[in-house]
């Protein structure tokens, strides 16, 4: 829903002390001006996570109903089924605490808004040891080499890192070692 539609109801709702969890797909922060309100959002009291993608959208209210919409992509006017206290809402709700247990928590920063990494540890050893090759430019292959390890050692341990660090690119796998201080 739009944050202009939202804001009013929303804004009255957690003022009474109604909690609201959001998980949203990565790619809903490539709208415009998301981040700015997804910040407010946030600041307003609204949990928010972040998964890579959602196998349908949906509203659950007190786990008492649930309402999902129908054929979003006919450009025909918009619909929803409203569920209530039935076996699908029960594995809606399940669906959604599914979602939200494995999504990462979204936070504001000075410079915006920055998902956690997915998982809260620190690199082995080995891993770091992969960090600082890759860093220095060696490539997979050599890497492995001075490592005296596989090459598919070494791509699940950096596929390891980046999870650690939420990046979906190298590029942002070295960006967060640099600012967590991992080498």
């Amino acid at each position: 829903m739009p944050r202009d539609d939202a804001d009013m109801s929303e804004s009255f709702a957690l003022d009474r002390g109604v909690d609201f969890r959001v998980v949203a797909a990565k790619d809903y922060l490539d709208g415009p001006d998301v981040a700015r309100d997804v910040r407010a959002a946030i600041t307003a009291g609204v949990e928010l996570r972040l998964v890579d993608s959602l196998p349908l959208k949906m509203v659950v209210s007190d786990r008492e109903r649930a309402m999902v919409p129908l054929d979003m992509d006919s450009g025909g006017e918009p619909s929803a089924i409203v569920v209530h206290r039935s076996g699908l809402l029960t594995a809606l709700v399940h669906l959604f605490e599914k979602e939200w247990a494995e999504a990462r928590p979204l936070h504001i920063t000075d410079t915006g808004v920055r998902a956690e990494p997915t998982v809260d540890q620190q690199p082995t050893e080995g891993e770091l040891e992969v960090l600082s090759l890759l860093l220095a430019g060696f490539s997979d292959r050599r890497v492995a080499s001075q490592l005296d390890l596989s090459i598919r050692t070494v791509e699940r341990r950096t596929r390891r890192l980046m999870d650690l660090a939420g990046a979906d690119s190298r590029l942002q796998l070295g960006w967060h070692a640099a600012r967590a201080g991992w080498l």
